[in-house]
């Protein structure tokens, strides 16, 4: 969550001085998706493995829309000439945290 929080900040950072999506930023988010990715497969291992009463569909659901939630916002920021790429990458990053939130409250039950 801290990770996709900073991006969040990153973002709102370029969006109030009007910038575009720059490499550094893409890079941060490449190293948080790389931690979605290894946070959808230990919660899969992890649901496979436990006893507690979890929502199966919900849980994965929640694991899967975060994981493609970065690339859809980084390929919309790329491709956006406007400041309200960056926008967008803000909505994607502060969806991630929500999402990661929400994980939470679906395991703990």
């Amino acid at each position: 969550m801290l990770l996709a929080g900073v991006g969040a900040l990153w973002s709102a950072v370029l969006f109030t001085r009007d910038q575009r999506l720059g490499d550094s930023l893409v890079w941060w988010l490449t190293a948080l998706e790389v931690g979605l990715l290894l946070q959808l497969v230990g919660g899969v291992i992890a649901l496979v493995v436990t006893e507690r009463d979890v929502d199966a569909a919900l849980f994965v659901g929640y694991l899967l829309t975060a994981v493609l939630m970065l690339p859809a916002g980084v390929a919309w920021a790329a491709s956006e000439k406007t400041r309200w790429g960056v926008g967008v990458l803000f909505v994607a990053c502060v969806s991630v945290v929500a999402l990661a939130e929400r994980l939470l409250q679906v395991w703990q039950g």
